[in-house]
This record gives C-alpha cells, structure tokens and sequence, in this order.
C-alpha cells in the first residue's frame, strides 16, 4: 500500500486508513466491503433507508406492504421444531396496538432481542390462523445511535451493507465527515455537454443526496445522475477497449473452405436448427475478416452451442492452428470431451483433456505435446491457465460460462502479439439491453430456438404439508424408470445458516422413503474421481436419485433424468433455477421440477417462485430476476477490470443505456484520443479510479 503524508495533495483516490477515525484495523474491516478508497467509500450506497416522518404506527399497518414500523418488544421465546428448525416469536407493542414478529431458522435472534428494548422493524403484514404477524422482518435495536438519529432528528436515516467490525453509527459518520472534508475534490466527471444540460445535479450533491437525501425528488434526480455515470463509465471503457481491438490487433485470418465442420456436421445424427446456422454465419466470417472473432454467444440450455463451439474449433484446426475450449469446472470439461471426442476423432482431430486432477507425469507429457503442435485441441478447465500451457500456435479459444471468468483469467489465454480469436458462450439468457451494456465490447449472438422434440418441464411448488406426497410421487416414478436430483444449496449444515445440506440429507433420504432406491451423492468438495464416479454411476442407471449441490447446474446430460427437486429455492436467482430445470427433460419422456417451500419463506420469495413455475422462456425469466435482484447479483461474479453495476439497471434504466450510448458516441466521434477539455475529465477519473485496470482495457 502507498505512503501518504500530510504534505501529499489530497484526492478521491486516498486510501480510507489515512481518514480520521479509521487506521489500519477498520481499513482491513472496511476493504472486506471492497471500500479501501475515498472513491469506493463515497460510492457504498445504502441499501436501504429509514424515514422517520413514514414510520407507521402498529394500527395502521397494512396487508402485503413493505412497511417500517417503531415499537417496544413486550415477550420473546423460542421454540425448536423437527431436523433442527427453530421458532422465535415477539410481541412488539406501541400507543396503538401490539403484533406479533416471527423469525424461522434464526436461533441466534433470541439472543439479542430482548424485552424492554425499542426496535425500528421493516416487513411485510401477513395474517396466520387469523392473527396479524410479520415474518422475518429486518429489525435495528434502538439505543444511542439509530434511536438518537431517527427520534430526535425526524429525518431519512441510510442503512448501509455491513460487515462484522462495522457498526451503522460508524459508517454514517464516516461518511458524512469525508463529504464534507473532501467536498471541494469531488470533481465533476462527466462531460461538460451533460453538466450543462441541467438535467443532472453535480456529482457531490448527487452523492451527498444519496447518502442524506432531504425529500423524494432531489433523491430521484441525484440516483439518475449516479446510474448514468455508471453506464457512461462501463460503455467508454469498452468502446475504448474495441477501437483498440480494431486498430492494434490482428487475429489471424482464417479463410478456408470449412472442409471439417462440413465433414462434422455430416456425421450428426441430426440437423442443425435454423439459429444454429446463423451464428455459425457470424462466426465465419468473423474468422475470415480482419477484425477477427470476440464473440458472445447466448443459448438456452439444451439450444446446441456445444456443437457450434466444436464448429468453431475445428475451424482453426482446418486453417493450422491449435484451439482450445475453457470452461469452469471438471464435470463439465468431461462432458464436452465425451461429447465432441467421437466426431472429432471421426474427421481426424485428436483431442486432449487437460484438468487439475490428472497425474503429474500426465500433465507434463500432455504440456510438450501441446507446445510441440503434436495435439490440435485442447479442452480444459482453470488449468489451461494455471499451469501456464504454451501452445504452439493458438488460433481460437472458446470460453464456456464465461461470466465464470474474469477479465485477468481472459487475458492469461488471449494474450501475446497475435491473440487467437475468441468466442464466449452462456447458457444464462442475458436481456438484450443488459448484453450491449456489460458485454459491450463483445458481438453478439443468440441461438434463440430449440432443437425439435424437446419437452416442456412442469414446474411446481410444494408447500410444507405436501413435501412427504411429493417425495411419493418421485418414488413410485424412479421405481418405474426416472431418474431424479435432489438439489441443496449446502454440502454440510452449519450453524451459521440453518438450512438442509446435501450430505446430511444423503444420509436421511437414504435411511427414509427412499431406502429401496440406489442413491448417489454428488458435490465439489469430492475429488474429481469421486465426482466422475458419482456421475457414471448416475447416467449408467446403477445409482437412480443423485443427492446435489449446483455443481449440476451446468453441463451434466443425462437424457434419462427427469425429475428436479430444489431444497430451498428461495436461495437461488430464476435464472440459476432456470439453468437448474435444464437438467431434466432432456429425453423423450416429459421433466418435473418441484421448489419445495419451506416454513417462514417470506411473501416476496413466494411471489417470485410463483412467476418461474408460469415461465419457461429464458429471456422472460432474466428479466424478472433482473427486477427483482439487480445486474451485480444476476451475472454472480463481478468481472474483474471494469467498475460494476451499483446502482443502474440497465433492465430497467434503458433511457439511461441509450443516453450513455449517445453521449460515448459523440465524446469519441469528436476525441477518440481522449485530449480535448471532456476526454482528459474522463481519462483523470479513469486513472484515478481505475489506475490499475488500464493495462486490461485491450483484453477480449
């Protein structure tokens, strides 16, 4: 970490240790928040706000609203259900009523909410046995820091995300003492054609409104203006990133007759869909064009982009070159090998897999074979990258689940002064909107229709009571010729979350209804023989229920498997689920996928569950979980070199995508080198706020 004294001018990009109150402990606290600058600490937004001059009394609380409400907690007791589940239950009573607040599989509440204490409480109304309660509810106890700041004040109070160390009261000070000190050095970063339109406040009164806002419109201006900088930001650096691709990198040009995939496509027992056919169209000719392929290919799961890839591959084979396919785990890897090992091997193509669990002799002889050209394709996990493998000549990579992989793991197989071409593929159906905002620097495909004969998956709920009849149904099917997954979102419980694991539900199910049944145990902390085992076993038929975790959730085919279980849906995005359902029906026979409730699954999980069992189109289904989970959550992993998506939605914001489209457009029309008065405004907040991530600006 740099220096800093007294005497060094101070900027947005100081380190949060130098602030007052801060230090090298609660520096470490903070950076486990991804706040370790001035610029990350001003940019963690709330996540909520509590209005004192909206908080409702008891009385007037109202079914199905998300409402705040303020009162003293009268009883509290806890009660322990079967398989370890708990009950803790207050009476919260103020001037005008009392109600009752119920907590499910949170034991450790117990410990903290105490009678006689005051608590600001935020939830939903809902009605049991006739009875008025609010399930789950966040809850701050009221004391010398909330309580002083809501009751005296009367003003919207921010809740921000925490972390163990970090208290609300600290945050909010912190924060409120770094605005006012470093006012004069939150600079504007925009250009000045948007500043002086009017439409948006200044970048300090948009961030101090953000943090403290006074009333609703000031608010609603202030977040416009913060969601357009986001977008402004992240289409800039990858419309930097793709004049750069254009101007200094030449793929190597492929112009061939595409003898082998001809040969390839031939030898399929079956036809190629008509989208099928036009994304290999986009693929041709990025590989004969000068500008060469950094292409994102969407697909449903099931939608054939394995076979595309395989296209793709023995393309660059054809034209003399190496290629290589990546992709996130070893279950996977296999599945492709065994998929593409045959047809390849029949057009004569060798190919190699390369994964952490081979042998070191094993790994060494397939490393000098791969430099020595001796193996044209490789197929391969995090390995590839790892474990520095030199290929000879590398003419195309594909990526598989790419958002799996950040901009660093990208570059590491892309690099050199003639990076091969490049096609990403995704089974997560990512709205169009949000595809040409955080894929920006990628073309786009989207193979957007199935293969014929595929069958409709019914989807169903499966409330508490009708969990043992569900578990009937799926054995007297796997008695006939099912298969099923049972999925959990936990290998082993913990007492930190209360929640059905996988291996203690093994044992369970093993010793219940499904005793007569041969059940497999499948997840990532088995090594890879005991994965691979685990999975033949399952698609050979010796094992007919497989006990999981999401490791299937990408990849596994197995035609005969066409029952889905999810233990504990609420914990997954639809999209997750989604890919999750495609797993089964992927035979002749129709699939089944039950999302099995549990006790205390709030109203809002409820509600969205609901709309994935109506839903099977995949787009549908992204953009519901865009609603409800925002851009970061959705894509799972933040990509590493780009700022992330904090408070914009491009779903949702799409005036806002068109605006910063418009406005990176003109800046780069009038100043593709960033040197007039409006590029070095931008190029300064750049280096300030992503100093380091420069270098990475000309990686696919």
């Amino acid at each position: 970490m740099r220096g800093q004294t007294e005497k060094r001018q101070r900027s947005i990009s100081d380190y949060c240790q130098y602030l007052k109150g801060v230090g090298p402990v609660r520096a470490a606290i903070l950076r486990r928040l991804g706040i370790e600058t001035v610029e990350n600490l001003l940019t963690h937004f709330p996540r909520k706000y509590y209005d004192r001059r909206n908080i409702s009394k008891i009385a007037d609380l109202r079914s199905g609203e998300e409402t705040t409400f303020l009162g003293q907690i009268l009883t509290v007791s806890q009660r322990d259900l079967r398989r370890g589940r708990t009950i803790v239950t207050a009476a919260v009573g103020d001037d005008t009523g009392i109600i009752q607040v119920v907590w499910f599989n949170q034991p450790y509440i117990a410990r903290h909410v105490k009678p006689g204490r005051e608590a600001v409480m935020s939830g939903e109304l809902s009605y049991y046995r006739g009875a008025r309660q609010v399930v789950n509810p966040e809850f701050e106890l009221l004391g010398d820091t909330l309580g002083e700041e809501l009751l005296s004040t009367g003003r919207i109070v921010p809740v921000y995300p925490l972390t163990r160390g970090l208290s609300q009261r600290f945050l909010r000070g912190i924060i409120s003492r770094t605005l006012h000190d470093y006012r004069r050095l939150i600079c504007e970063n925009l250009p000045e054609s948007i500043v002086s339109s009017g439409s948006y406040p200044s970048r300090y009164e948009a961030l101090r409104t953000l943090h403290f806002p006074e009333d609703r419109d000031s608010y609603g201006n202030a977040l416009r203006r913060i969601k357009l900088e986001e977008l402004f930001y992240l289409q800039l650096i990858f419309s930097l990133q793709r004049r750069s691709r254009s101007d200094k990198r030449r793929n190597p040009r492929i112009r061939i007759g595409f003898e082998l995939e001809k040969k390839f496509l031939r030898a399929l027992p079956f036809e190629l869909t008509r989208a099928q056919r036009r994304v290999l169209d986009d693929i041709h000719g990025d590989l004969s064009g000068d500008r060469g392929m950094n292409r994102l290919l969407q697909g449903e799961v099931g939608s054939g982009k394995t076979i595309v890839a395989g296209a793709a591959l023995l393309a660059a084979v054809e034209a003399g070159y190496q290629a290589a396919m990546m992709v996130p785990t070893e279950v996977l890897a296999v599945q492709h090998i065994e998929t593409l090992r045959a047809p390849f091997e029949a057009v004569g193509v060798p190919v190699a897999l390369l994964i952490g669990a081979l042998k070191s002799s094993e790994k060494r002889k397939l490393h000098q074979s791969i430099k020595a050209g001796d193996i044209p394709v490789v197929i391969g996990t995090h390995a590839l990258i790892q474990e520095m493998v030199g290929f000879r000549n590398l003419g195309a990579v594909v990526i598989d689940e790419q958002h799996r992989f950040g901009v660093r793991q990208r570059a590491a197989l892309l690099g050199g002064e003639r990076p091969p071409h490049m096609l990403v593929m995704t089974a997560t159906p990512i709205p169009r909107t949000l595809a040409l905002t955080a894929y920006a620097d990628l073309d786009l495909s989207v193979i957007d229709e199935m293969p014929p004969g595929r069958q409709r998956v019914r989807t169903r709920l499966v409330p508490p009571e009708k969990r043992e009849a569900m578990y009937s149904f799926v054995h007297d099917e796997i008695r006939k010729k099912a298969r099923a997954y049972f999925l959990y979102p936990l290998i082993e419980e913990t007492e930190k979350q209360d929640l059905e694991a996988a291996v203690s539900a093994y044992e369970s199910l093993a010793e219940g209804v499904f005793e007569d049944i041969p059940l497999g145990l499948l997840h990532g902390k088995k090594s890879f023989e005991e994965k691979r085992a685990a999975m033949e076993d399952f698609a050979s038929g010796n094992t007919r229920l497989l006990v999981t975790t999401t490791v299937v959730e990408v990849g596994v085919h197995v035609p005969e498997a066409t029952i889905m279980v999810v233990h504990h849906p609420e914990r997954f995005g639809l999209s997750q689920l989604h890919q999750l359902r495609g797993r089964v029906g992927r035979g002749d026979d129709p699939g089944y996928c039950f999302l099995v409730q549990n006790e205390g699954m709030s109203a809002s999980s409820n509600a969205r569950l609901k709309i994935f069992t109506r839903l099977d189109d995949g787009f549908k289904i992204a953009e519901e979980d865009l609603k409800h989970r925002g851009p970061g959550e959705f894509f799972g992993v933040r990509q590493h070199g780009v700022p992330g998506f904090k408070v914009a939605n491009p779903l949702v914001d799409r005036d806002l995508v068109e605006a910063a489209s418009q406005h990176v457009k003109r800046l780069l029309d009038a100043d593709p080198s960033l040197k007039g008065p409006d590029g070095n405004r931008c190029r300064d907040y750049l280096k300030k706020i992503v100093e380091e991530r420069i270098a990475l600006w000309t990686v696919g």
